[in-house]
């Protein structure tokens, strides 16, 4: 007999070598995002969860892009150049389980909604099984049950339609897997389908794999034959049920994607809703994977919170707001139609309605950004106020600044972009257009309507209008010019 194995010592196959023909698109079908993440990131994250000695990913279609989404340098890449089948990607993989004395989990790419947890489970059922026999096992504590050759995860489907279905005797032992196409009519009314994932036991799957044969509706090499040349040997693979079925589900088109997408989706926000935020009208809002919220977070219809995102404690975001690879701070207000993207947000501050941040802005502690203003790639000071109708590109505002409404910092010469520069305490009259580069000092003042092309230094009033004219009657010196034109 043979020592027993340990859940710990388990290498992971995960398939990600196929087109996805039916997503009808050139992007490889593992890559397609799910809430910002390309699908071959959940199911790494799962395998990751029970800790593997090793995982082998199986590339083909555009492999090189595969392995750059994947990001792992530990990882193990075997090329699939055909893809003849599930058992012909894992043949190919064959080099590294079958000297190994433990055992292989094998999963799809296309299985982002699988749990980490669901697995680690399968693991444990596994040693279960094939720990000795008996009610005392004494002297034989530590062996294994030699018939014991694998597992396959398994859940019931209400409409089990696309998935292979579950033969097995009285003992749950798996007798066969027929998949939709090969099955008899009787065989489709089976509601238990397999899901994709199986537990072999290394050294059993490594004497078989290469006996796969090609003799099926589709030509191809199931894994799924596996158990049947292994039953031959006297060998036995047992099944286990999913009891969630959504996380079976397969992605093998665009409308699959976005059931998945919405399924995890939910469980997302019903996450954040459990741990202190307020969600309201959680099916409009959209909270990608990398995104945190702190507690007392209140959010309300149509956002979208999207990439690296942290939101921090008390901030409070209206309807129809877009962020996205923005860190948002406490006491925050971010009002209705706002848009802020890879920029930070302070303490305390005010952002819209309407507003757009954007290109590495950062916004001070108490600062009000208001309606219809754009801020990119600024440092804006603590209680600046920059309320109406304004353009604040490439500056450095200091504390305590008030912007009037309408002005833009002119900060492209058609070449080159260049900075503006106000510091603390300066008043900006309404209408001024801050031609770059120009520095305007502490407690200056620009008048409304003026165009500012010189720095202005601290404490001193710039003003730069024409002399205002006025000619009297002249509404009706128009009307007489207009007669004789006529």
């Amino acid at each position: 007999m043979e020592h027993i194995h340990s859940g710990e010592k388990t290498k992971v196959i995960i398939l990600a070598a196929g087109k996805g023909t039916r997503f009808r698109s050139e992007k490889p079908k593992v890559l397609h995002e799910i809430l910002g993440k390309p699908m071959i990131f959940y199911v790494s994250l799962s395998a990751r969860w029970i800790n593997p000695e090793q995982i082998i990913y199986v590339v083909g279609h555009k492999k090189e892009e595969v392995k750059k989404a994947i990001n792992c340098d530990r990882c193990v890449y075997v090329e699939q150049d055909q893809q003849l089948g599930t058992g012909h990607a894992v043949a190919a993989a064959k080099d590294y389980f079958k000297d190994y004395d433990g055992y292989v989990l094998i999963m799809n790419g296309d299985m982002p909604l699988i749990k980490g947890e669901t697995l680690k489970n399968a693991i444990s059922f596994m040693d279960a099984l094939v720990r000795y026999e008996g009610a005392n096992l004494g002297d034989m504590a530590g062996y294994r049950n030699e018939n014991i050759a694998g597992v396959v995860l398994t859940a019931y489907m209400q409409d089990p339609t696309g998935y292979g279905r579950v033969i097995k005797d009285s003992q749950h032992r798996v007798l066969r897997i027929v998949e939709e196409k090969d099955a008899s009519p009787q065989e489709r009314s089976i509601k238990e389908v397999n899901t994709g994932i199986y537990i072999f036991y290394a050294p059993y799957l490594a004497e078989v794999i290469d006996q796969l044969e090609n003799d099926n509706a589709q030509n191809e090499y199931y894994i799924t034959d596996v158990i049947r040349l292994l039953r031959k040997k006297g060998k036995e693979v047992h099944s286990l049920i999913i009891p969630d079925p959504t996380e079976a589900i397969g992605i093998n088109n665009r409308w699959d994607l976005a059931r998945a997408e919405n399924i995890m989706k939910m469980q997302y926000l019903s996450f954040w809703a459990l741990n202190g935020a307020t969600i309201h009208s959680p099916e409009t809002v959209w909270i990608e994977f990398d995104v945190d919220l702190s507690k007392d977070v209140e959010i309300f219809p149509n956002v979208m919170l999207r990439g690296s995102t942290q939101i921090g404690e008390g901030t409070v975001i209206e309807s129809n707001c877009i962020i996205k690879n923005s860190r948002i701070g406490k006491n925050v207000k971010i009002l209705a139609n706002t848009v802020i993207e890879d920029s930070v947000i302070q303490d305390n501050a005010v952002v819209g309605p309407f507003s757009r941040i954007r290109n590495n802005t950062v916004v001070g502690s108490e600062a009000v950004i208001g309606n219809f203003v754009e801020v990119k790639n600024s440092k804006i000071g603590d209680r600046t106020n920059v309320r109406h109708l304004s353009y604040i590109g490439d500056a450095e505002v200091g504390n305590d600044v008030n912007i009037g409404a309408g002005t833009i910092t002119c900060n492209y010469d058609g070449f080159k972009k260049h900075k503006t520069v106000i510091k603390d305490k300066a008043f900006i009259g309404s209408d001024t257009m801050l031609v770059a580069p120009v520095t305007v000092g502490e407690e200056a003042i620009t008048g409304s309507g003026s165009v500012i092309t010189k720095d202005v230094p601290d404490k001193a009033l710039a003003v730069e209008r024409s002399a205002q004219k006025i000619i009297p009657n002249y509404a009706e010196i128009r009307k007489k010019k207009k007669g004789a034109d006529e």
